[in-house]
C-alpha cells in the first residue's frame, strides 16, 4: 500500500472538569484528526488533508502531526481561527454531545491540496478515508467526493457520516450527499445513532442492506458495548463488544474506523481493490476495532491505544 488519505475535520474539543463546567481542558479533535491520530498510532503513516490556523490552537494542531508522525504534507495553514467545540461528555449509549463554532474559521477553507490531489491522480494501492461534515457538505465535499470514486478504482475507500445534524442541509438533500459517499466506499461505518437518523424507523440491519445495494463493500455499524455488525455480499460478520469503564465516548468512533482498518492493512486487504473478505476475517478485524475504541472509551477525549496496548 502506498498511501493513505484522511480528509475530515480538526476542531479543538473543549470539555468540562468539572459539574459546574467552570473549568475546560481542550483537547485536539475532530473526526478527521482523530482518525488520523489513531492511523499512526497504530503503525500507519497517514497523509491528513486538513487546514489549519496559524493561530494557538492550529499550532498545537501541527505539534501533535509531527509527534505522532502523521504526514503533514498536505496541510493547508490559514489566518482563519480553528473552529472549537464544548463537549458534554457522556458514557450512555447516544455518546457525546457537541456545540460547534465553525463559522468564519478554518473550516470554511478548502485545503489547497484536494484539488492537487484530484489533478495528479492516486497511485495505485492508496487508500482515502472520509470523515463526517466536512467531508459531506461544505468547501471540501465535492473533492472528497471526487477522491472517493478515484480511490476506489485504483485501491479502497472509508466513509464515516458521523452525523452532526447541526452542520447537514434539511434531512432529504443530506442523504442525497451521504449516499452518494456511501456508493463511492469500500468501506461504509455508522454508528446506530447515525443510522437512526439518516433512516428514521428503519432497523440497521436493513440500512447497511440498502449500502449495499447503494454500492458499498463492506457495510458497518457499531453499537456500542453491543459490539460490532457488518454486511458484505459474502455474509454477515459480528463482534462482541469489549467491557471497558466509560470514562468518556470521544473519539471512539474514530478509533474504531482506524482499528478496522489497521486490521485491514495488517491482513494485506487495505488498497487492494481485488481483495474479497469472508465473514471471518471481517469478525477479526471487527474485534480489533472494537477493542481499540474500548480502550479510547477508557480514556479522557480522543487517545487512541498503540499496537502494543491491544495485546
Amino acid at each position: 500500500m502506498k498511501r493513505i488519505l484522511v480528509i475530515g475535520e480538526a476542531i479543538a474539543d473543549f470539555l468540562p472538569l468539572d459539574e459546574t463546567s467552570r473549568r475546560f481542558a481542550c483537547v485536539l479533535g475532530g473526526s478527521g484528526f482523530n482518525t488520523a491520530l489513531a492511523l499512526s498510532r497504530l503503525g500507519l503513516s497517514p497523509l491528513y488533508v486538513a487546514t489549519l490556523s496559524h493561530d494557538a490552537l492550529g499550532r498545537r494542531f501541527q505539534a501533535v502531526l509531527a509527534a505522532e508522525g502523521m504526514d503533514p504534507g498536505a496541510i493547508t495553514l490559514s489566518d482563519r481561527p480553528m473552529p472549537v467545540a464544548i463537549v458534554q461528555p457522556s458514557s450512555a449509549s447516544h455518546g457525546a454531545m457537541f456545540a460547534l463554532h465553525l463559522a468564519g474559521t478554518v473550516q470554511e477553507v478548502a485545503p489547497a491540496h484536494l484539488a492537487s490531489l484530484e489533478r495528479q491522480g492516486l497511485p495505485h494501492g492508496s487508500h482515502v478515508h472520509v470523515a463526517s461534515f466536512a467531508g459531506t457538505v461544505g468547501a471540501s465535499a465535492e473533492a472528497s467526493l471526487a477522491l472517493l470514486r478515484t480511490g476506489r478504482q485504483v485501491g479502497s475507500t472509508s466513509y464515516d457520516p458521523n452525523i452532526r445534524a447541526a452542520c447537514l442541509p434539511p434531512h432529504r438533500e443530506a442523504v442525497a450527499l451521504i449516499e452518494a459517499r456511501v456508493a463511492a466506499s469500500t468501506i461504509a461505518k455508522a454508528s446506530e445513532e447515525d443510522l437512526a437518523w439518516i433512516y428514521p424507523g428503519l432497523p440497521p440491519d436493513q440500512a447497511l442492506q440498502r449500502w449495499l445495494v447503494l454500492g458499498a463493500g463492506i457495510a458497518i455499524v457499531t453499537r456500542g458495548a453491543q459490539g460490532a455488525l457488518a454486511l458484505t455480499a459474502h455474509g454477515v460478520a459480528e463482534a462482541a463488544g469489549e467491557q471497558v469503564t466509560v470514562v468518556d465516548t470521544v473519539g471512539a468512533g474514530d478509533t474504531f474506523t482506524a482499528g478496522f482498518l489497521a486490521a485491514m492493512a495488517s491482513d494485506g486487504a487495505l488498497g487492494n481493490p481485488g481483495h474479497v473478505a469472508g465473514s471471518e476475517q471481517v469478525r477479526r478485524w471487527l474485534g480489533l476495532a472494537n477493542r481499540a475504541a474500548a480502550i479510547t472509551c477508557a480514556r479522557a477525549g480522543c487517545d487512541p491505544p498503540r499496537w502494543e496496548d491491544l495485546a
